[in-house]
């Protein structure tokens, strides 16, 4: 699922970096366009000012008059001719400038589905992922039920992962067995660490198959007691 994810936003910014290159190029299309535009019609001012010089130079007999005729017919042909061609070269960037935006409208709408089809897939994914946990607390529960035991080792392990004890420590004081250790201790009550020297712990039950931890034979809160020199009524007045 998270493969799906990551190639998904590679795709989003494939698209993105293809929308803006289009984008880029239809602006440089519309451009040259315009300018070509205005090219032409400078070009078709200036025959124009140049066939009025010559008229005006010719116009005092018909003589003259034919010849103007006659080259001012060339400059509209001519010109005419220009700006056909101008016309079908605007023309053809505008269809080109059109088939960009299609194309560019096209990859907007591909992007919303993939967009689409990620939300769809993380919301997919987080509902497994609630329906997973859901069943793994059913499955917990039941287990509290079928063996009252499984919760209070599950609270032992807690318990001992925060006194400072390792997972290999930890591991062998729920099966009973007898852990020498050197190092910091840490009591949740109090809020201090205290150090031991080469002590041993160990997981023991009672009647009741209750767990309790002791350090040297003794239970661990008596022993933290004595190890920061806190008597029974200090103890007393700190509950309090």
């Amino acid at each position: 699922m998270i493969t799906e994810a990551e190639q998904a936003k590679k795709d989003l910014a494939r698209i993105k970096s293809a929308i803006k290159r289009e984008q880029r190029h239809a602006c440089m299309v519309v451009a040259e366009c315009e300018q070509t535009r205005l090219k032409a019609k400078a070009e078709a001012k200036t025959e124009e000012l140049k066939s009025s010089t010559l008229v005006a130079c010719l116009s005092k007999n018909s003589a003259t008059r034919t010849a103007t005729s006659v080259l001012n017919g060339m400059n509209s042909l001519l010109g005419g001719n220009k700006v056909n061609r101008l016309e079908k070269e605007n023309a053809q960037l505008h269809r080109e400038v059109e088939d960009l935006n299609g194309q560019i409208e096209r990859l907007h709408t591909d992007m919303q589905k993939l967009k689409n089809n990620h939300a769809r897939e993380l919301n997919r994914t987080n509902e497994q992922h609630q329906q997973e946990v859901s069943n793994l607390k059913r499955i917990l529960d039941k287990a509290y039920q079928w063996f009252p035991s499984f919760k209070r080792f599950l609270n032992m392990e807690r318990e001992c992962l925060q006194y400072g004890f390792n997972e290999e420590q930890t591991d062998k004081l729920l099966h009973g067995q007898t852990v020498n250790y050197s190092g910091l201790l840490h009591s949740n009550e109090y809020r201090r660490n205290v150090r031991a020297d080469n002590v041993t712990a160990q997981v023991i039950r009672d009647e009741k198959r209750n767990l309790f931890l002791q350090i040297n034979k003794t239970p661990i809160a008596p022993w933290f007691r004595m190890q920061f020199g806190i008597g029974q009524e200090q103890h007393r007045g700190l509950k309090i």
